[in-house]
C-alpha cells in the first residue's frame, strides 16, 4: 500500500523548488501544484501542510474514497479520474473549486456539491456501474451548480434522458456520447433552455441514427457552433433555419385548409331539408292477349280500368 508522505509530496511539486533554509513543512505551505498521479496511492492523506494548494493531480491511482481535503480551502482544480471512487463526498470545504475530474471511477450518483457554487467544469464520464444502471443526479447538487457550471461531460453512463439537467442554463459545452439517448423531442426540452451552448457532442447514441439527425439538431440548437466535433457554418445554419420555416408554414397552411373544409362540412349539415317531390304517376299496363283468353266475343270484351283518382296529380305545397 502506497501512502502519501511528506517526502513524496516534496518530490511531486513540479517546477517549485525548496529553498536551502526551508523545512519540508515550510516548503509545502507555499506549494500551489502537486503532481501525484500514477503513484499507486490508495488513500488521500497528509495534505494538511499544503495550505496554498490550488491544483492537485491524483489521477490513475487506487484511491477508493474522497477524504482529508478539509485543509485545502484554496484548491480550484481537483483531478481524481481513473481511480476506484464509489461516492462523491467530503467536498463541502472546497468552496473555490472550479474544475472537478472524476471520470473512470465507480460513482452512481452525482451528489455532495451543495457548496461547490463556483464549479465551472464537471467531468464524470464512463463510470463503472452495474449492468443496466445509469448515472443519477441529486437535485440539490444540480441546483447548487446551476448558475456556474459551463462544461459537463457525462459520456458513457447509460443515460436515456437529460431532462433533469435543464436547470444548468449556463452550459456552453455538453458531452453525452455513448449513452442511450433516443428522441430529439425529449432532448429539445433541455437544449432549448441552454441558450449559451456552443459545443455539443452526442456521437454513439441511438439518436444519431435518425434520418436528418444533424439538420434537426442544428434547428433545435440554433446557437451551437460545433456539433459532434464538426463546425456548423453560418450558411448551413441559415439553410436549415429557412427549411424549418418553410415546413412550418406549409404545415400551418394544411391545418388551415383542414379547418376550412371542416367548417364547410358543418355548413352543409345545417342546410334545411329539400321538400319532397310529387310521387310518380302509375304507368298504364298494356292489354295482354292472355286477358282476352276464354272470352266468346273478344271484341266485345270490356277491360276494367283502375279508378280515375289514382291518376289525379297532387299539388305539393
Amino acid at each position: 500500500m502506497t501512502k502519501i508522505t511528506t517526502d513524496m509530496l516534496c518530490r511531486c511539486t513540479g517546477q517549485a523548488k525548496r529553498r536551502k533554509e526551508e523545512s519540508q513543512e515550510q516548503f509545502l505551505k507555499r506549494v500551489t501544484h502537486l503532481f501525484c498521479a500514477e503513484k499507486g496511492i490508495q488513500a488521500i492523506d497528509n495534505l494538511d501542510h499544503c495550505r496554498s494548494l490550488r491544483v492537485l493531480y491524483l489521477y490513475d491511482n487506487l484511491i477508493s474514497r474522497i477524504e482529508h481535503l478539509d485543509s485545502l480551502a484554496s484548491i480550484t482544480h481537483l483531478y481524481l479520474q481513473n481511480n476506484h471512487i464509489t461516492r462523491m463526498e467530503n467536498l463541502s470545504s472546497l468552496n473555490k473549486l472550479t474544475k472537478l475530474y472524476l471520470s473512470g471511477n465507480a460513482i452512481t450518483v452525482v451528489e455532495g456539491l451543495d457548496s461547490a457554487r463556483n464549479l465551472k467544469e464537471l467531468h464524470i464520464a464512463h463510470q463503472r456501474m452495474p449492468e443496466g444502471e445509469k448515472l443519477l443526479f441529486e437535485p440539490r447538487s444540480l441546483q447548487a451548480i446551476a448558475m456556474s457550471l459551463e462544461v459537463l461531460n457525462v459520456s458513457g453512463n447509460g443515460l436515456d434522458s437529460i431532462e433533469e439537467l435543464g436547470c444548468l442554463t449556463e452550459l456552453n459545452h455538453f458531452a453525452a456520447t455513448n449513452n442511450q439517448l433516443c428522441h430529439i423531442k425529449d432532448l429539445s426540452k433541455s437544449l432549448n433552455r441552454w441558450s449559451k451552448l456552443f459545443k455539443l457532442d452526442l456521437l454513439g447514441n441511438p439518436i444519431c441514427q435518425h434520418h436528418k439527425y444533424r439538420g434537426k439538431m442544428i434547428t433545435v440548437c440554433p446557437y451551437v457552433s460545433v456539433l459532434d466535433g464538426k463546425e456548423v457554418t453560418d450558411m448551413e445554419r441559415q439553410f436549415l433555419m429557412n427549411w424549418k420555416s418553410m415546413r412550418t408554414a406549409q404545415r400551418h397552411q394544411r391545418l388551415a385548409g383542414l379547418g376550412l373544409g371542416h367548417q364547410q362540412q358543418q355548413h352543409k349539415t345545417t342546410l334545411p331539408p329539400i321538400p319532397p317531390t310529387m310521387p310518380p304517376l302509375p304507368s298504364r299496363q298494356p292489354l295482354r292477349r292472355k286477358h282476352l283468353r276464354g272470352l266468346s266475343n273478344p271484341s266485345a270484351a270490356t277491360v276494367e280500368l283502375p279508378p280515375l283518382q289514382q291518376y289525379t296529380a297532387t299539388t305539393v305545397t
